[in-house]
Parts: C-alpha cells; sequence; structure tokens
C-alpha cells in the first residue's frame, strides 16, 4: 500500500520557503552588481553622476528598510498560512480572551506576541508547556526524566524541521522548561 504519494506537507512548505530565499538572494546580488560603466555603490546608497563630477548620494532611509523587512514578513506570514490551510490545520488561534488570526498578523502584532511578556514569550510558553507535561505525566515527579526525554526529542525534531537551528527564543523556552520541571520536582519532594 503506498502511504505517501508526492510531498508532504513539511516539504512542500521547505521548498517554498528555498525558492523564496533563492529568489531573494538572486534579486539582492542582481542590485549590488554594477552594471557596465558604473562606479560599484555601497548596497544601501544610491549615486548619481551627471558629467564628470560625482554627486553624493543619498543613504536609503530606516523606513525603507523597515519596508523591506514588512513585505519578507507578509511573504512568509501568507506562506505559512496557506501551508497551514493546505494541512487542513486553522489559521487562526485562541490567545487569552482574544484571537489571533495568521492572515492578518502584523509585525508589530507578531513582535508583541514573543515580547518578555507576550503570549508566545519564553515565560508564558514555557509555564503551557510544563503544565501539559505534568497533566501527561499524571502529575507523578517519578516520571521527570521521561518528561524531560519528550522535552528534547521534540526540539530536536523542531530543529529538523528547521534545517538544524531554531531561533533563540526556542533555546531560551527550552532552558526554561527543563528549570521549571526541575522546581516542580523539588516543590514534591518539600512536602
Amino acid at each position: 500500500m503506498i502511504k505517501n504519494i508526492g510531498e508532504s506537507p513539511l516539504e512542500k512548505f521547505q521548498a517554498d520557503a528555498k525558492r523564496l530565499a533563492q529568489l531573494d538572494q538572486k534579486e539582492r546580488q542582481s542590485k549590488a552588481t554594477p552594471k557596465e560603466g558604473m562606479q560599484p555603490t555601497r548596497p544601501d546608497s544610491d549615486r548619481v553622476t551627471l558629467g564628470q563630477a560625482p554627486i553624493e548620494g543619498v543613504g536609503y532611509t530606516d523606513s525603507i528598510r523597515a519596508k523591506d523587512l514588512s513585505t519578507n514578513f507578509m511573504l512568509l506570514r501568507d506562506l505559512i498560512a496557506r501551508t497551514l490551510e493546505d494541512q487542513g490545520i486553522a489559521t487562526r488561534i485562541a490567545v487569552e480572551g482574544g484571537e489571533i488570526n495568521l492572515k492578518t498578523l502584523s509585525p508589530e502584532e507578531a513582535q508583541s506576541l514573543i515580547a518578555e511578556d507576550g503570549y508566545f514569550g519564553v515565560e508564558k510558553t514555557s509555564d503551557r508547556v510544563v503544565q501539559f507535561a505534568i497533566g501527561l505525566a499524571g502529575n507523578d515527579p517519578a516520571r521527570l526524566e521521561a518528561i524531560r526525554q519528550g522535552v528534547e526529542d521534540g526540539f530536536t525534531e523542531a530543529e529538523k524541521a528547521w534545517g538544524g537551528k531554531l531561533p533563540e527564543i526556542s533555546y531560551q523556552t527550552r532552558d526554561a522548561i527543563m528549570e521549571k520541571l526541575d522546581d516542580w520536582v523539588v516543590g514534591f519532594s518539600q512536602h
């Protein structure tokens, strides 16, 4: 029996992301390569020459760079939303008295979600993971090593899916999870 025909959704997502990155890199290289008869410039500046007298160019402003960042964010956001929809996964997430719609999430909203006190920040995320793991373990501290191994296995799988390395916030969250699990076991021994 054939179990899988074609690419899995994760493989399709990874291939789409790689294609987008390659297109972006080619576009940057073509902009960085000076045309015949032109002087090379810094990648964040333009130069104009009238006759033989060069005129210093004006560097790009932060607002232009922010626009490029926003465009890249929206491309990635849309790719993730389409991939989730293709897999039958909802693009709306319930959070503390509200809802996040991944299709309309702005860069500012994403930043606030991963901020120190944000819903997906280290503290709140590690709290949710620890409570889930303790619940799965039946609130039995004797199962600490199995829980810790499950967390490590989950992070290893996530690293593979991300191409080997996760964003730093992920490692901070893992460390917080492990610390909270240790505190949970210590709390049991004191009772």
